[in-house]
């Protein structure tokens, strides 16, 4: 086996690993959160503000449950355009109200997109071998 079929078999077990993580976690606690807009009262980048690439931006949001005002615990991921006072969907837990949970459905069919990509192009780099 070649160094590239070995380090593609690497990315989409990987990738497969995260599906199938992301995807237990959300079915196991679906029925323990719910979903509401929060406002973005601040945030921070991983990387310096002027890199755009290979950057991400982490919020603590503000939202309404109930009539009751929180503010998260913990930090979620939202677009690098987003600023304070953007709204952004968030999914929060029914029994901590202030706990957020990351997970999305996104990032499930994503990964799962990359396996079936990957298992392609192993398929189709081995497939002249056979002919």
């Amino acid at each position: 086996m070649n160094k590239e079929i070995i380090f593609i078999s690497a990315v989409a077990l990987l990738a497969f690993g995260f599906c199938v993580i992301n995807a237990v976690s959300f079915f196991i606690n679906r029925n323990h959160f719910k979903k509401t807009q929060g406002t973005i009262i601040s945030f921070k980048t991983l990387n310096p503000s002027t890199e755009k690439m290979r950057n991400s931006k982490w919020a603590i949001v503000s939202y309404k449950v109930n009539g009751k005002n929180y503010t998260s615990q913990n930090q979620i991921q939202v677009s690098m355009t987003a600023d304070i006072g953007s709204h952004v969907p968030v999914r929060y837990d029914i029994n901590q109200p202030d706990r957020l949970y990351h997970f999305s459905v996104k990032r499930i069919v994503v990964s799962a997109l990359i396996v079936v990509g990957c298992l392609l192009v192993i398929i189709l780099k081995d497939f002249p071998q056979h002919i």
